[in-house]
């Protein structure tokens, strides 16, 4: 059976190709992790500062006060904002010539066959396949870490979403049980 599809490659998709990848990247949750979590200390250094300076009490320190400020200040942007504005900037270096471009996907138990608007053609083999995953409105399919096949739920001519999760889900079991 071939499963067909027709995705038209929008802002949302390479935003949700992003957060796709990132799904399992531990090393981002990590770092995102890390930044958060000092950026909170610092953050309760600066409160204790600060009450130490409103109440009155010997201990307040204003440099230490501005100080503590200013790295919680830091690190809670890059946390919170900076890794993801930099995680934009490379995908949207990847994928910022496809948005608007409308994709046909033709997919079977072998191959993955890509054709964009001008009937240029990809084969992909379920081996190039490293991970897939989905959300509300795209499947991913991940050529590579960053690189993925955005397949829009919404999209399919032949065969269903559920059909083509059922054969991920069979290519990526047999993939496991012959490394075993």
């Amino acid at each position: 059976m071939t499963i067909k599809n027709t995705t038209k490659f929008s802002r949302e998709s390479m935003e949700g190709a992003m957060r796709a990848s990132n799904f399992d990247n531990n090393r981002y949750k990590n770092f995102k992790l890390f930044y958060n979590l000092f950026g909170l200390v610092f953050g309760m250094f600066f409160i204790r500062e600060l009450v130490f300076s409103i109440t009155g009490k010997s201990e307040a320190d204003i440099f230490l006060t501005v100080l503590y400020a200013a790295v919680c200040i830091i690190f809670l942007y890059i946390g919170m904002i900076g890794m993801d504005k930099s995680n934009k900037k490379k995908f949207f270096g990847i994928y910022g010539k496809m948005i608007g471009v409308t994709f046909r996907y033709e997919i079977d138990a072998e191959n993955i066959v890509v054709y964009d608007e001008e009937e240029d053609a990809d084969t992909f083999s379920w081996e190039e396949i490293v991970k897939w995953n989905q959300d509300v409105k795209n499947i991913y399919l991940f050529v590579g870490s960053d690189n993925s096949l955005v397949i829009d739920k919404q999209g399919f001519t032949q065969g269903s979403e559920e059909d083509l999760k059922e054969l991920a889900t069979a290519v990526f079991g047999l993939r496991d049980s012959s490394s075993n």
